[in-house]
């Protein structure tokens, strides 16, 4: 019975470590499934140092629908978005990049996050093999796209030494451009 306990005030720990695991929902609407995840945040850190600089940034967005935690990928979808920021009236705005390509403008970092989440969105046909009961987890991550990096592999300057310094030092900030967050169990029933 100790044990029992135990292992109850631990996962109830580590969910607690994590915020953005405990506010993961998903909706069900017009035969589509939508995440929410107010607590998951990727307009922060380095990737909002770059667009209050006056660049934009392109983030990738993935939603992975799995059979467990660590189990296999049932289906998933990608949806990429350009960020920026007015600098006059600091906010942001993104434009979903594909077919067909919307935008917004004058958002807050929060609400410019929650609009892009509101856009990835999965078929519920794509979860065939899914029973209305049966338990699934979800996986969000976002990577951030170095539209510098891009630019310096392209280049026909070769290696220099500051090149490779500015390279290494681009790896520090992938811990910042790159996060996923897994939360679950989820039915399609409620």
């Amino acid at each position: 019975m100790r044990c029992a306990a135990l292992v109850t005030i631990v996962l109830v720990a580590a969910a607690a470590a994590d915020p953005s695991t405990q506010s993961v929902t998903i909706k069900i609407a017009a035969g589509v499934l939508q995440v929410q995840a107010p607590g998951f945040a990727f307009i922060q850190g380095a990737v909002a140092e770059r667009l209050r600089d006056g660049r934009s940034v392109r983030v990738d967005v993935d939603l992975v629908v799995l059979e467990q935690p660590k189990g296999a990928v049932v289906a998933q979808t990608r949806q990429s978005y350009a960020l920026s920021f007015d600098l006059w009236e600091e906010r942001f705005a993104v434009t979903r990049i594909g077919t067909p390509s919307r935008s917004i403008s004058h958002r807050s970092a929060k609400n410019a996050e929650a609009w892009c989440l509101e856009h990835l969105t999965l078929p519920l046909t794509a979860l065939g093999r899914l029973g209305r009961d049966t338990p699934f987890w979800i996986r969000l991550a976002y990577r951030v796209q170095d539209a510098t990096a891009a630019a310096d592999a392209n280049s026909d300057e070769g290696l220099t030494l500051a090149a490779l310094i500015d390279r290494l030092s681009r790896r520090r900030e992938q811990a910042e451009t790159e996060r996923s967050v897994k939360a679950g169990p989820f039915r399609l029933s409620n």
